[in-house]
């Protein structure tokens, strides 16, 4: 009876949206997201609180150099590596990053979404509704997305008004970087859809939460230094194609039209096709999604 009626109560959270299928979709997605950011989600609060202050302190009070790129070795010369201040935030603690922040956030806030509906039978109490499978994938994905977008493209969009108000509020300053907003949204939305699509899968594959918490953990960061290792063996740029870490900057590199380089063993250059990064961009996240699709439709199956 317990099992039952924390079922229902699951349900009666979504009953004010049976009207159309977007209404609960979106419903869905827009409740999961508050929920996230609620007082019963303390870990998640402090770790999106956390986030901010490092931004803030990082990027806003203690900036130095020039906004968004600077040469890292000085001079006026293309060829230069740059290191540009929207993509270092993505990287490590040690290199002023958030990346650990955002990969632990990733995991918390994706792990229960799918494992907890798949463990308790809310799944099917979802798919009884006027919805698909591919509905209630989107109405899974909307919270930790959003989530994401406000630990990803916010902060950036900050210092980006932080350096315009620098700037004196000049509209000159915002024609000279007229695709730097556009980058920033674009580069945030790659990261935050690639960390919201791969902790769903690890939530589905794994019905436990705190498991699938620390295999997306583990998968991130274990993958980053296995590849690494690879790298130094072989000698290979595509191989760093094989870490979701490293695919992620290297698309960064890519938006921002600039030298994609590798850091690990000191600044080495990375030369990859466009077509080779984006199709393994995309294989990996299509694979992610086929498989999250498949469980759920054997879980409708033997239900």
């Amino acid at each position: 009876m317990k099992e039952k009626a924390q079922v229902s109560e699951r349900f009666r959270k979504f009953k004010a949206e049976l009207t159309s299928r977007p209404s609960i979709v979106l419903g869905m997605g827009l409740r999961g997201f508050l929920r996230l950011l609620s007082l019963k989600n303390p870990w998640t609060i402090a770790l999106v609180a956390l986030i901010w202050l490092w931004t803030l302190g990082f990027y806003v009070l203690l900036s130095t150099g020039d906004y968004p790129c600077e040469n890292l070795f000085g001079g006026d010369s293309s060829e230069d590596f740059k290191r540009c201040q929207p993509l270092v935030y993505y990287n490590d603690l040690g290199l002023g990053g958030v990346r650990l922040f955002l990969v632990t956030l990733a995991a918390i806030s994706s792990s229960g979404l799918i494992a907890n509906d798949m463990t308790d039978k809310s799944l099917h109490l979802y798919l009884s509704r006027p919805i698909s499978r591919l509905d209630y994938l989107i109405a899974r994905f909307i919270p930790v997305f959003l989530l994401l977008m406000c630990v990803t493209a916010l902060p950036n969009l900050i210092v980006y008004v932080n350096q315009w108000g620098e700037a004196g509020l000049e509209f000159e300053w915002v024609k000279s970087h007229k695709w730097l907003l556009l980058d920033i949204l674009i580069l945030g939305s790659f990261y935050s859809a690639s960390y919201s699509i791969i902790g769903l899968t690890f939530s589905t594959a794994i019905n436990r939460e705190s498991w699938a918490a620390g295999a997306f953990f583990l998968f991130v960061y274990g993958s980053a230094i296995i590849i690494e290792i690879f790298y130094l063996m072989i000698g290979d740029d595509r191989v760093l194609l094989l870490s979701i870490i490293h695919l992620l900057d290297i698309i960064g590199f890519y938006i921002f039209d600039i030298q994609p380089f590798f850091t690990a063993f000191g600044i080495e250059g990375i030369n990859i096709a466009y077509i080779e990064v984006f199709g393994v961009f995309i294989l990996i996240i299509g694979s992610c999604g086929i498989f999250v699709n498949w469980m759920i439709s054997q879980m409708e199956a033997n239900k």
